[in-house]
């Protein structure tokens, strides 16, 4: 456990240039977005439906939910080791011999069943089955988080696939127009062959274009679909110029101690402690046993037969104390210790993984919002220069290819500017599943 927290110091310094150092700036955070709650973070009120029906009707939540429910059965089991147990076995025989009457016996025993363990294994048990369901309650709250972010993702996706496509089906029409107008120059001896052929491939690969943009549109509502587990079928969103876009605050310092915070960082957490219950337990295997076995009930075997019957009580005390068992309680000890070896390691590599991810998504924030100017003025400019390059085409004596090429830039700025909408929805959509709030 020494290491664990040696680790954690030595990471704190290391990612100190990710998060805020100042008491008061970690205080300011802890009102900010990672208390912020996913209605907060996601305002598209069509997602927060999506979302809603698949917190109650994924398989993924469903199956984690089941296994929430099995450690919570456990843990009351587990509750009730200190207790004796008792158990009814009613028993009864018929006997004949030559010459002799019949003879019916029965017995109506009651036993019970006492046992203590002096090296606590009882208690290490209950400590190790609630370190298990909070584990399982913190995996349930991480894939809750990860469907979320999946269904955003897509969600988003498809928003901008619409898009592109009405953009595409804007490109197609206007260089349909541009081959006509091409054609007709041709046969009056104003524009060559070869304009032609390039104003068509040119046409060609926007209509190709198209049908791959169909088939991402389509693959994406199934997508959701599968997340909201619902059949395959149309799903209805926001337009891209309606949308609402993912409200982060990026510009906040995030604290270190929102990583101890995260869902699989406590889950990783209390996997460690569980490990060291469980070493705990094997130890216990060493220590000798103590058994209370008793039993009362009636019975008709003990003589003369009179009603009622004869009671029947009995009671006995062992102590076991395990000398030689074939190298197996060793055995055990060991496969704990490596156990729990296994443990700190997949914890240190969450407090690691956590770390990562906060920064990486952080520096993808930034670099989307610095990119959102310029791609901005990029598909501004594209635009005037495809309306100058007709203005000059229709007045100076200027080839129609200026034409075509102006116009494929603007489109392709178009294009990458959605792309970079949806780049940066998915940086916030990073960031919220590395911050992980509530």
């Amino acid at each position: 456990m020494k290491k664990c927290i040696v680790f954690i110091l030595c990471l704190m310094l290391l990612m100190s240039d990710c998060f805020a150092q100042k008491t008061s700036e970690n205080a300011e955070v802890q009102n900010g977005q990672e208390n912020s709650t996913w209605q907060q973070i996601f305002p598209d009120p069509l997602l927060q439906n999506y979302i809603t029906e698949a917190l109650d009707s994924n398989s993924d939540l469903r199956i984690a939910q089941l296994a929430l429910e099995q450690s919570e059965a456990m843990m009351k089991s587990v509750k009730l080791t200190y207790l004796p147990s008792f158990s009814f076995a009613p028993s009864a025989s018929v006997s004949k011999a030559q010459s002799t009457p019949t003879t019916f016996t029965y017995e109506l025993p009651i036993t019970m069943n006492w046992e203590l363990n002096f090296g606590g294994k009882q208690h290490h048990q209950k400590e190790m089955a609630k370190l298990q369901l909070q584990k399982d309650a913190e995996q349930l709250k991480y894939a809750q988080i990860q469907i979320i972010a999946e269904l955003a993702n897509a969600y988003y996706t498809l928003i901008m696939l619409d898009k592109q496509y009405a953009v595409t089906l804007e490109g197609i029409e206007i260089q349909k127009e541009n081959l006509r107008v091409l054609r007709a120059l041709q046969e009056v001896g104003q524009q060559s062959e070869a304009a032609v052929n390039q104003a068509e491939a040119s046409y060609q690969g926007v209509v190709a274009s198209l049908a791959m943009l169909e088939a991402q549109i389509l693959k994406a509502e199934t997508a959701i679909c599968l997340i909201i587990n619902r059949r395959p079928e149309h799903i209805s969103r926001t337009s891209f110029e309606e949308a609402k876009g993912i409200i982060m605050n990026v510009e906040r310092p995030i604290p270190l101690e929102t990583l101890s915070s995260r869902p699989d960082v406590l889950a990783a957490e209390y996997e460690l402690r569980s490990s060291f219950s469980n070493v705990k337990i094997a130890r216990s295997e060493f220590y000798p046993t103590f058994t209370i076995s008793g039993s009362a009930g009636w019975t008709n075997n003990i003589g003369e037969i009179i009603n009622p019957a004869q009671l029947l009580l009995n009671a006995i005390g062992t102590l076991v104390q395990p000398l030689f068992a074939m190298g197996r309680l060793k055995a055990n000890l060991k496969v704990a210790k490596l156990q729990r070896e296994q443990a700190q390691i997949a914890f240190e590599k969450a407090l690691l993984t956590a770390g990562s991810e906060v920064r990486n998504a952080l520096a993808d924030c930034q670099a989307c919002r610095a990119r959102e100017e310029a791609r901005t003025l990029q598909v501004e400019a594209a635009q005037k220069a495809y309306e100058n390059s007709i203005e000059h085409n229709r007045y100076a004596n200027t080839t129609y290819l200026e034409v075509l090429v102006a116009q494929s830039a603007w489109l392709d700025a178009q294009l990458l500017q959605t792309a970079d909408w949806l780049e940066m929805q998915q940086s916030f959509i990073n960031l919220y599943k590395a911050i992980c709030p509530k």
